[in-house]
C-alpha cells in the first residue's frame, strides 16, 4: 500500500515542484502503514514493478478527487462517470475498457497525469473495489507545496519547535512521536519513545521553551511524558491527573502548566517547573482545547460536549463562567487567544467562530468545512489556519470518507477567506512555523505530513538566507 501511495506521492510532487525528492537515508518503513520517510521512487523502476501488476480490463473504479468535481480523461478523451453514488459513499465511478493514458484536470489546479505503464500503482482497494485518489493543487495562491513525508500512524498534531528547526508529531496509533528535521532540507530524524511502555495514544505536544523541554500527552496511560529539547532524550514522566488527557496548555509566565481530561471531564493544573499537581477542576463537559488569559488568571477552556468556552479562575481555583457560542447543538474543540479575542472551531458545526475575550459575545460566525478539527495563528497574528477534515465515511469516521479534507486560510480580523488547500484524507494536526514561512499539517488516516511554502514579502532576516 505504501508504495502505490509513493507513487503517486512522487509524480505529484514532479508535477508541482519540478524536482524530484531525493530518498534520504534511515527511513526504511516502520509500523506497517506508517513508517517514516520521504515520498519519493524512481520513475523507471516504478514503471518496471507496476507492468507486473496490470490490473483486469475492463475495470471498474471509484474515483475520489480534490476538487470533487475535477475532470477525468482518457487517452485524451473526457471519461463519463457511470452514476453518482454507485459507490455507496458518494464518489464517482467509471469504468476502462483497456489500458491507457489518465488525467486529472480542473480550473485554476495543475493537472496530474498518469501514464498508461503507471497505471496499476494509482490504484487503492475501495469500499467497492479499486479505488483512485488524486488531489490537485492550485495553480497561484499563498500556499504551494513543497514535499510530503510519510509519518507513523494516524499522526494526530504538529508542533515546531520555537526556533523552526525541528517539528513534533505525536501518533496516535505508535508507542511514540515523530520528529522531522527542517534544515537543510525537511526529513524524518527519530522517533521518541518512552522506555519500557508500549502504550499508544499519544495525542497533544506543548514545548515548553524556558525548561527547554517537550511535554506530550498520552491518553492510553494518563500521563505527561517529558523529553529534552536538545538532544531529544527522554527525561521523565508524571501522571496527567485524570484520565485521557488531551491537549496541554501554558500560562504566559511559564509558571502554571494546564491539562484538559478527556474521560475525566477535568482539567489538572501543575508547577510548570517542578510539575507537582496542584489541583483539579471539574469542567461540567469534556474538556479539549485550553488557552490562557494575558495575565494567566483564567483559562479558556474548549467544551467538545457543546458549542462553549468553560471559563475556570485559576486563583480561585474553580469554573465561574460559560460562554456559550449559540444555541443548539455543537461541539468546541480548539480555542485560541489574541488582541482581547478568543477564536473557537466548532467541529460539530464545521465553523470558526470570534468572540469577545471579556464578555463571551459571539462578534462573529463561519463555516468553513466539515468537521473543522485544528485551527492556529499565523506569528504576525493576522491569519488563522483551520484543517477540515472532511465529510466521515458513513459506517465509520476512523475509515476514510468521501471526500478529501482541507486547509483553509483565513483572516483573523474577519475570517473572510485568503487561501485553502486539498489535504488528503483527514487533515488534522496544524502547525505555522515561527517565521511564519512554512505551514505543516497531518493527513491522520493516510500516516502523511504535507509541508506548503507561504507566499509573503521578504523580510531582512530572509534575503540574506536566516531563518528556517
Amino acid at each position: 500500500m505504501m508504495k502505490l501511495f509513493y507513487l503517486f506521492s512522487f509524480i505529484l510532487i514532479l508535477g508541482a515542484c519540478g524536482n524530484k525528492v531525493p530518498p534520504q537515508p534511515g527511513q526504511a518503513e516502520e509500523g506497517g502503514a506508517g513508517g517514516p520517510g520521504v515520498l519519493a521512487l524512481d520513475n523507471e523502476s516504478a514503471g518496471e514493478e507496476n507492468a507486473k501488476e496490470e490490473p483486469a480490463f475492463p475495470l471498474r473504479f471509484s474515483l475520489k478527487s480534490a476538487p470533487q468535481d475535477a475532470a477525468l480523461f482518457y487517452n485524451g478523451s473526457t471519461l463519463r462517470a457511470l452514476g453518482a453514488e454507485s459507490s455507496g459513499q458518494g464518489l464517482r465511478e467509471f469504468t476502462l475498457d483497456a489500458p491507457g493514458n489518465l488525467s486529472i484536470e480542473s480550473p485554476g489546479y495543475k493537472s496530474v497525469s498518469i501514464p498508461s505503464f503507471a497505471l496499476a500503482g494509482f490504484f487503492k482497494e475501495g469500499i467497492s473495489g479499486p479505488l483512485l485518489e488524486v488531489k490537485l493543487e492550485a495553480l497561484e495562491g499563498p500556499l504551494s507545496l513543497a514535499l510530503e513525508l510519510a509519518t507513523g500512524r494516524q499522526p494526530k498534531s504538529a508542533y515546531f519547535s520555537a526556533n523552526g528547526e525541528r517539528l513534533f508529531v505525536p501518533l496516535l496509533d505508535e508507542a511514540g512521536i515523530d520528529v522531522f528535521r527542517m534544515s537543510p532540507a525537511p526529513a524524518f530524524e527519530k522517533r521518541l519513545t518512552v522506555p519500557g511502555s508500549r502504550a499508544r495514544g499519544f495525542v497533544e505536544a506543548l514545548v515548553y521553551e524556558a525548561e527547554r523541554e517537550l511535554w506530550v500527552s498520552n491518553m492510553e496511560d494518563n500521563h505527561i511524558h517529558v523529553f529534552d529539547l536538545e538532544s531529544l532524550a527522554y527525561k521523565t514522566s508524571f501522571y496527567s491527573g485524570g484520565s485521557m488527557p488531551k491537549v496541554l496548555a501554558l500560562s504566559p509566565d511559564g509558571l502554571v502548566a494546564a491539562v484538559s481530561n478527556w474521560l475525566s471531564r477535568t482539567v489538572s493544573f501543575f508547577d510548570g517547573n517542578t510539575k507537582e499537581l496542584l489541583f483539579t477542576v471539574p469542567t461540567g463537559g469534556t474538556p479539549r482545547g485550553m488557552v490562557f488569559s494575558a495575565d494567566g488568571t483564567l483559562l479558556y477552556t474548549a467544551i467538545f460536549d457543546e458549542p462553549l468556552i468553560a471559563v475556570i479562575d485559576v486563583n480561585r481555583r474553580a469554573l465561574t463562567k460559560r460562554f456559550r457560542l449559540y444555541e443548539g447543538e455543537g461541539a468546541a474543540r480548539h480555542v485560541l487567544r489574541d488582541g482581547g479575542r478568543l477564536y473557537v472551531s466548532d467541529m460539530a458545526r464545521g465553523t470558526v467562530c470570534i468572540l469577545e475575550e471579556a464578555s463571551g459575545k459571539l462578534l462573529r460566525s463561519v463555516r468553513v468545512g466539515p468537521n473543522i478539527n485544528t485551527i492556529v495563528l499565523s506569528p504576525d497574528r493576522k491569519t488563522l489556519f483551520a484543517s477540515s477534515r472532511g465529510r466521515n465515511n458513513r459506517e465509520d469516521y476512523t475509515k476514510p470518507g468521501p471526500d478529501f479534507g482541507s486547509v483553509t486560510m483565513l483572516s483573523s480580523s474577519d475570517l473572510s477567506v485568503r487561501g485553502k488547500v486539498w489535504g488528503r484524507n483527514q487533515p488534522t494536526g496544524l502547525a505555522v512555523s515561527p517565521n511564519g514561512r512554512r505551514l505543516a499539517f497531518t493527513d491522520f488516516l493516510d500516516a502523511n505530513l504535507e509541508l506548503y511554502e507561504l507566499a509573503q514579502d521578504e523580510t531582512p532576516e530572509q534575503k540574506d538566507g536566516s531563518g528556517i
